[in-house]
C-alpha cells in the first residue's frame, strides 16, 4: 500500500539531520521515542490506529514494512465492515 504522503513527510523531518528516505527498504533508524511519536502521529493525524500487538520493531523498519502494516489494517477495516 501506498503510504500517505503527509506521513512520509513526518518521517522524513523527524529524521533530521539524516537524509530524506529515498528506498522503500532503506532503514528508518527511529529511535524507542521517534516510535512513540510516529504512532502518535499516525493516530492523530492519518487516523490509523496501532494496536499494541503491532508495535514491533520489524514493522517500523522500512516504509515498506511500513507500508504492509497499513494495507493489513486496511484490509482488515474492509473485512470488518
Amino acid at each position: 500500500m501506498e503510504i500517505p504522503q503527509k506521513l512520509k513527510d513526518y518521517i522524513n523531518e523527524s529524521r533530521a539531520p539524516l537524509p530524506p528516505v529515498t528506498d522503500p527498504d532503506e532503514p528508518l533508524q527511529i529511535d524507542s521515542l521517534g516510535l512513540i511519536r510516529l504512532v502518535a502521529f499516525m493516530e492523530s493525524d492519518c487516523g490509523i490506529r496501532v494496536e499494541d500487538e503491532e508495535l514491533i520493531a520489524e514493522n517500523f523498519a522500512t516504509l515498506r514494512n511500513l507500508g504492509d502494516l497499513i494495507a493489513q489494517k486496511a484490509q482488515g477495516a474492509e473485512t470488518s465492515s
